[in-house]
């Protein structure tokens, strides 16, 4: 709270500026990340507060913003809620996650034609703070699915230039590999998904873990391992499988590949089983990930099914100029994504939608509602005015008539956000007993008397 009081200005006013906003909390997609590892090293993110209001109108800067980096196909949930709040897919997709407290307003900002001396300021908005949970599911095109030791590993290796750990056991891979294939001017993205089990929809040998991430693959790739003592009953297994975890994943598109045809025990019943899968619905390949038989036969199999041949003739008519186009409306239209979810953050509360609760054992009243414990909680009672300003909001909020319709009674406690106070309906419209129940709290906290002792001057000079 400040008034101007300059040499030679005659008409002087009130000068305080407002409180800026705190900075926001947002996640963003980055295409380069694939883990949440860095979440490791760092579990806490604080945004920087806003910067004060002072005299002479000038008002305070807005906090920094802090933007966390998230990869593609992120899950974000509260903290022991099981509903997901986002999925955050594209690259440079944000998310506002936490936004920054509002900047209180000086005094200027109360002025009007019926108050032209507005002693009183406003504390700024507490920030908001939260724990959140973060889960990662693999994007990719292409999921390699297969029970334990069927060569998915082996595969992955043979058709991009990934390494990942192979041996001559069961769960040699433990978390899911990613692997990028280029061939033919096309990149496809391929994972390789641990091992699965029967009981995998259960949770058996970490299924649940495992299944989850081949929901965001548009293709899957059945490795059957063909010196297997049944291969067709390890395929039956596995799409029985993921019917149960998901139709909708049973459902994609996929093909069977044949492992290990550098194998006696598998080559030589290549041509039944290639019967067998066709039964079943499903073009089977016959390849070997170490000699490199039948791997581009593969890779170009899964181009025809993920349209990559549609979509570079497709590219390819659309001209030279286009890519900057579709980047300067992706610009605008993040902008316009991240004002909207300020504006929704920030919309002001019905100060009139309240719930009120009873404790006749402590005699206390809880009062709820999200815009009655905003507006206590920025109320700065250092300043009569502000409490007069208060006191009038519990009234035209109907909070008063709700109190006293309820039995409330005089000496109650009444508690509204971190903000309490005894009830007195003398108070009610008696400004004289108002501003002398101010007063003595104010002295006893010893705070002295903010807003009166400068301006306007007393006689006694306090």
């Amino acid at each position: 709270m400040a008034f101007r009081r300059e040499k030679f200005v005659p008409n002087g006013g009130p000068s305080g500026g407002n409180g800026a906003r705190g900075g926001h909390v947002w996640l963003e997609v980055e295409r380069a990340l694939n883990g949440l590892s860095s979440f490791r090293r760092q579990v806490h993110y604080r945004a920087k507060p806003g910067g004060n209001g002072q005299g002479s109108s000038m008002h305070g800067a807005a906090g920094a913003d802090v933007t966390i980096k998230v990869p593609p196909g992120t899950l974000v949930r509260r903290a022991g809620e099981d509903a997901p709040l986002v999925e955050l897919m594209e690259h440079g997709e944000t998310h506002l996650l936490l936004p920054g407290g509002r900047g209180g307003r000086g005094n200027a900002s109360f002025k009007s034609s019926q108050n032209q001396v507005p002693q009183l300021s406003e504390k700024g908005a507490t920030g908001e703070e939260g724990w959140y949970e973060l889960e990662l599911k693999v994007v990719a095109d292409v999921g390699i699915v297969g029970a334990p030791n069927a060569g998915k590993s082996t595969l992955l290796a043979a058709v991009s230039d990934a390494k990942p750990k192979i041996a001559n056991y069961p769960f040699t891979t433990l978390v899911p590999n990613l692997g990028v294939c280029e061939s033919d001017f096309k990149t496809v993205v391929f994972a390789d998904v641990p091992g699965l089990l029967e009981g995998a929809h259960d949770g058996v040998g970490l299924g649940l873990e495992f299944l989850r991430h081949c929901e965001r693959c548009e293709v899957l790739v059945h490795a059957v391992d063909g010196s297997s003592p049944d291969p067709v009953g390890d395929f039956r297994a596995i799409r029985t499988e993921l019917e149960l975890f998901s139709p909708e994943l049973a459902a994609k598109p996929a093909v069977v590949a044949y492992t290990k045809m550098d194998l006696p025990d598998s080559s030589d019943y290549w041509e039944d089983m290639a019967a067998h899968f066709a039964a079943e619905g499903f073009e089977a390949l016959a390849l070997s990930a170490v000699t490199g038989e039948g791997v581009q036969a593969l890779i170009r199999k899964l181009h025809d099914l993920l349209g990559l041949d549609e979509a570079a003739a497709a590219d390819a008519t659309w001209g030279e100029f286009a890519g900057a186009a579709d980047d300067i409306a992706q610009r605008r239209e993040e902008r316009a994504r991240k004002k909207a979810a300020r504006d929704a953050s920030w919309e002001k509360p019905n100060l009139a939608d309240f719930v009120i609760e009873a404790d006749r054992a402590v005699q206390t009243w809880h009062v709820s509602g999200r815009g009655l414990e905003r507006f206590a909680q920025m109320t700065d009672w250092n300043y009569y005015e502000a409490l007069k300003r208060f006191q009038r909001v519990l009234k035209v909020s109907g909070v008063t008539a709700a109190l006293t319709k309820a039995g409330i009674r005089e000496g109650d406690t009444v508690v509204i956000g971190e903000t309490e106070f005894r009830w007195d309906p003398a108070m009610m419209g008696n400004e004289g007993r108002l501003y002398e129940t101010w007063l003595n709290e104010i002295k006893e906290e010893t705070k002295g008397n903010q807003g009166s002792a400068r301006w306007p001057h007393s006689p006694g000079g306090g």
